[in-house]
């Protein structure tokens, strides 16, 4: 937490004036967002650790008894028990999820199914998708992506399922790396490095000839630095003021240019750490489908997130037994009769 003990203006003999009242309001906000981001980020390096451990696993188990049900329907076809607008509907029904599971969750051994009921070849549909993909324009934010999910020479659906989560891995790693990077590039706002390139013209030692006074100026240089590297703008505006001689009881006695420069300082930082903080809300968001303007606290987030993998473990207790009972034919008919497939009206007449 940033130390803005010397940054708060005292209230004494006489009520504060509007711009001492705007500099304490800015730097207790300026605190409270340094709090809320690092809580933040927190939260979302932590979904980022628990996704392989915690999430994919059961992804991977919900997607398996998805594979299980496409191959259930798909002997359920061949069956006396289903006549022709049934058998529609279970044409339907294999199409639409062996593609999802081939394309999206690496489930080629589905492709021989795939075929079976679809007048396209899997992969042909696959490097239709792959081309629109390639063509399709660009903006910015999908180009940084692509960094990372590049075609590989061989189609990533046509390798085994260990070598895909090897991949992934390897590109949730690469990710990974890449946002660290992205974070300390993003973490020195303009704020800080203005007031650090005042500090750095008055105390860097190099162009100081006496002795004492260079390692004094040394040793100022390595806490201005630090404070630098934290990006911690208060802690720098306190260095300036211990250096300028302001202390805690002086504030108040700060003139009004001298209140407008650190107000002003102060705003810019306060618009900045809100733009971090709407960022890393967002790439929350993307990870636990959380609204963004919701995650406002690390126990908020953790609590969602908590929340997805107790909800996947439920649909997999669920579709467990979805796959028991539709084993049964007369129980997997009691489904698909009412089963309308979308655009398409209902017809019975075979029944």
């Amino acid at each position: 937490m940033t130390d803005t003990a010397i940054l708060h203006i005292p209230e004494q003999d006489k009520p504060l004036n509007k711009k001492q009242k705007e500099f304490n309001v800015l730097s207790d906000t300026i605190e409270a967002l340094d709090r809320q981001i690092s809580d933040l980020q927190q939260a979302y390096d932590e979904m980022l650790r628990r996704i392989p451990s915690d999430l994919d696993p059961l992804v991977r188990e919900y997607q398996s008894y998805r594979a299980d049900i496409v191959n259930l329907w798909d002997r359920a076809y061949e069956a006396e028990h289903f006549r022709k607008a049934y058998q529609t509907k279970l044409d339907y029904l294999i199409i639409e999820n062996a593609f999802d599971l081939i394309k999206n969750h690496g489930r080629s051994e589905l492709k021989t199914v795939f075929n079976k009921y679809s007048p396209t070849d899997i992969d042909m549909l696959l490097e239709e998708e792959r081309l629109r993909e390639t063509t399709r324009i660009k903006d910015p934010a999908f180009l940084l992506e692509s960094i990372y999910d590049a075609e590989p020479e061989v189609s990533f659906h046509e390798l085994s399922e260990e070598e895909q989560q090897r991949i992934k891995a390897e590109r949730r790693e690469q990710r990974m790396e890449q946002r660290t990077r992205e974070a300390q590039q993003a973490k020195t706002t303009k704020s800080v490095r203005s007031v650090y390139m005042e500090l750095v013209k008055t105390f860097h030692p190099d162009r100081e000839t006496d002795e004492a006074e260079k390692q004094s100026k040394t040793e100022t240089m390595q806490r201005i630095t630090k404070a630098y590297q934290d990006n911690n703008l208060l802690g720098l505006l306190k260095l300036q003021m211990q250096l300028e001689q302001i202390d805690r009881s002086g504030l108040e006695n700060l003139n009004k240019n001298q209140l407008s420069y650190y107000n002003k300082i102060l705003r810019q930082q306060v618009e900045e750490l809100g733009q971090q903080k709407v960022s890393i809300q967002q790439k929350i968001s993307a990870v636990c489908g959380l609204p963004y303007q919701h995650a406002n606290s690390q126990v908020t987030v953790i609590a969602k997130f908590n929340t997805n993998i107790n909800d996947l473990k439920a649909e997999i207790k669920n579709i467990k037994k979805l796959y028991k009972h539709w084993l049964v034919p007369s129980q997997l008919k009691a489904y698909l009769k009412p089963y309308q497939i979308p655009d398409q009206q209902e017809d019975d007449s075979d029944e």
